[in-house]
């Protein structure tokens, strides 16, 4: 009787000790995400890849040059953003589309593969493009 009580507690911790772990990596990715998402409204595209791919160095001059260029491609400012599709691979790999708009109608997807080791989960693919179609057939 003990030991099925004992070996109830110690599933019962394992469990909760999985779940508290598993939602605060979610949080920490939400409020990642969240941080990202800011960064790109503002059109500070360099400072957010710098921030979600740390093995990747970007220069102060490679950051302005990221943040010139999407301010030419969209001068208008964005207005939205959402996660259009999200999607957990196996072995801990996930896939994002993001999207951002402005008022006039035009859009900029990123697609986001990352992976996630233990409690570490990093950015391993980045890409950027105006086509819808291009990222959500891969989904």
């Amino acid at each position: 009787m003990i030991k099925s009580s004992l070996l109830s507690v110690a599933f019962i911790l394992s469990t909760n000790a999985t779940v508290q772990a598993q939602t605060n990596l979610r949080t920490q990715f939400n409020q990642a995400l969240a941080l990202f998402n800011e960064m790109v409204m503002n059109k500070e595209i360099g400072e957010a890849i710098d921030m979600i791919q740390p093995d990747v160095v970007l220069s102060d001059a490679e950051k302005a040059e990221y943040n010139s260029a999407l301010t030419e491609a969209f001068p208008d400012p964005f207005v939205g953003s959402a996660t259009v599709q999200s999607e957990t691979l196996k072995s801990g790999f996930r896939q994002e589309m993001l999207a951002y708009w402005t008022e006039e109608g035009d859009y900029l997807y990123l697609y986001l593969v990352m992976h996630t080791q233990g409690a570490q989960q990093q950015v391993i693919h980045v890409e950027h493009t105006t086509t819808f179609s291009k990222f959500i057939s891969r989904f």
